[in-house]
């Protein structure tokens, strides 16, 4: 085992994936948070959610072998989901599944604002096979379909999709028995993600990243930031893309805790990222 790290505890591993049973393996980091989700209520009191080390790789290990009853790996799925932990267990299922994921976060499913051309944008450019979600947005969904006469492109293109609840894969538990079985998800070289870019200076357009050059960036910047186990992340950044989505690979191959809220709650009350801050 080569060591890249001043540590010793941070073995070289090819995916960042291969980083979260280390960790949750180990006794002392079972029940060690990986991400705490805080959640902003309308009186100014956070309710915050966790998830340990344990729990993640479980739901992870659970995630990836139900995608698979329906998928193949190497295969594109697009994930519509919101900010929050939820995103977080599917990204890293997805890994561990093989498959290449998108994450977009979801338009309106009625499709009558402007938010939707994004999707379309992703649909034509990367022609996934599935679509993650919430049960009750692929019944909006579905039900546009059924009664869409304004865009038949966009209803065309939502109904070739496999459509794949949230619940549906993450409900159902199977049995986790990692030790023993041989690693068969995304290796270094192999397309894992697909991430946009914002959009701020011109059309968003797609960034392909391999497995193995994810888990290189982020192993340069824990080094560069000096991240331990004992190390606290505060963030608010999208999940979807850049340092947002990174700052989740980061958190695992660090060993280190997350808290993290959306954007849309630090939007509309930024003294918030500050307490959290001095929370955690």
């Amino acid at each position: 085992m080569n060591y890249e790290n001043y540590d010793p505890s941070f073995p070289d591993q090819p995916v960042v994936d291969l980083y979260l049973p280390l960790w949750a393996n180990l006794p002392s980091f079972r029940s060690k948070p990986a991400f705490i989700w805080a959640e902003d209520g309308s009186n100014g009191a956070t309710k915050n959610s966790t998830i340990t080390y344990a729990q993640l790789n479980e739901s992870v290990h659970s995630i990836s072998t139900q995608l698979l009853t329906q998928l193949q790996r190497g295969d594109t799925v697009v994930i519509l989901r919101s900010p929050g932990l939820e995103l977080v267990e599917i990204i890293f299922g997805c890994q561990r599944a093989g498959l290449l994921c998108i994450p977009v976060f979801p338009p309106d499913p009625s499709f009558t604002k402007e938010n939707y051309h994004h999707l379309v944008r992703v649909l034509s450019q990367t022609k996934p096979k599935a679509a993650i979600t919430h049960h009750d947005y692929i019944a909006r969904v579905q039900r546009y379909i059924s009664l869409s006469s304004d865009n038949h492109k966009l209803a065309e293109m939502l109904q070739k999709l496999t459509w794949i609840s949230t619940s549906d894969i993450k409900d159902k538990k199977v049995s986790s028995n990692m030790g023993s079985l041989p690693y068969k998800s995304c290796r270094p070289n192999e397309l894992y993600l697909i991430q946009y870019t914002s959009g701020a200076t011109g059309i968003p357009k797609p960034v392909l990243v391999t497995a193995g050059a994810a888990a290189h960036n982020v192993r340069v910047a824990r080094k560069a930031y000096d991240l331990y186990p004992s190390s606290v992340i505060v963030s608010w950044l999208p999940q979807y893309h850049d340092c947002g989505l990174q700052f989740l690979l980061l958190t695992i191959i660090s060993g280190a805790t997350s808290v993290l809220t959306s954007p849309g709650a630090f939007v509309n009350r930024p003294g918030l990222w500050l307490e959290l801050i001095s929370k955690f």
